[in-house]
């Protein structure tokens, strides 16, 4: 048992929630440790990539629309950007938490088949590999969180390359740990590099004017070619990427600022107040003044899903 407290030193809910919102919203990466002892519901989007893992409790995460039934033991991946409910149904449900913003794991992992794991898997997929993870494993993985968590708070010599080989190494366990079936890869599409580049341009770019004649001008590409390889590339359609970049980013201006609903409609890009509206209704189930008050009034610290 002795063993098992050198990896419990992440207080629970031990954040302060200004710093808490900045490192979600500014650093590389950040550790959390919560709790919830009422069946809160909540719903929420973000640029981060976030790994639960649960401790106790149970709940039921719908992302992008499909189910995830978290217990003890469970690790879930919630893809950047990927639109996510949680309903609670066994108190007290408790589990540490890491988001890692993309542009920085990007930096760190290249191999695609590392860079899968930080995507939210399929349901099945997530019930046969990601569910009941061996306690060995699991305890391992705790143990690292803790060690970049107290790299956070308190940094010594090399803080940088600390940080970056216990991400790697939390990453190659969650790839181990995960067992996740072995598939013939695809060939990689010839076009992928330069969609790549279209998409990281969107997410620099989200409160410009962004549509396929300015994006075939920036990229010397003809906008039928755009149109058609992005969503083969990306998963989805170009116009839905650059909505959901926009709405991720009114969810960060909603929960942290007050600002109109009028003027995060015009920073994140639209023209309109009532196609912001509309197309963040279309994503999130709940308008953004709703957003807004349903997340100060229970009072849930960015992140902590």
């Amino acid at each position: 048992m002795g063993e098992k407290n050198t990896f419990m030193e992440i207080k629970i809910n031990d954040y302060d929630e200004t710093r808490h919102f900045r490192a979600l919203c500014e650093d590389h990466y950040n550790v959390s440790r919560t709790c919830e002892y009422e069946k809160n519901e909540m719903r929420h989007i973000h640029e981060g990539c976030e790994i639960l893992f649960v401790e106790s409790g149970s709940a039921d995460y719908f992302i992008e629309g499909k189910k995830y039934h978290i217990e003890p033991g469970s690790i879930l991946v919630i893809s950047s950007q990927a639109h996510h409910f949680r309903r609670i149904h066994e108190l007290p449900y408790q589990r540490y938490g890491l988001t890692l913003l993309p542009s920085y794991y990007k930096s760190l992992i290249t191999d695609p088949k590392l860079l899968n794991v930080l995507k939210t898997p399929a349901p099945p997929i997530f019930e046969a590999c990601c569910t009941h993870v061996h306690p060995q494993n699991f305890h391992e993985m705790v143990r690292l969180l803790t060690i970049l968590e107290n790299e956070s708070r308190h940094p010594g010599p090399f803080q940088a390359e600390m940080e970056r080989s216990v991400i790697i190494q939390l990453v190659v366990l969650l790839f181990r740990a995960f067992h996740y079936p072995c598939e013939n890869e695809a060939e990689p599409h010839p076009l992928n590099a330069r969609m790549q580049e279209i998409k990281e341009y969107i997410d620099r770019n989200f409160n410009q004017a962004l549509d396929l004649e300015h994006l075939s001008r920036v990229f010397f590409l003809h906008p039928a070619t755009i149109s058609r390889s992005f969503p083969i590339c990306c998963g989805m359609t170009l116009k839905k990427y650059i909505n959901r970049v926009r709405i991720c980013q009114a969810a960060r201006l909603l929960e942290g600022t007050d600002r109109s609903i009028e003027a995060i409609g015009e920073a994140i890009g639209y023209d309109c107040v009532h196609t912001f509206i509309r197309q963040f209704k279309a994503l999130m189930d709940i308008s953004p003044l709703q957003y807004r008050k349903a997340y100060r009034n229970k009072n849930i610290p960015p992140g902590t899903c």
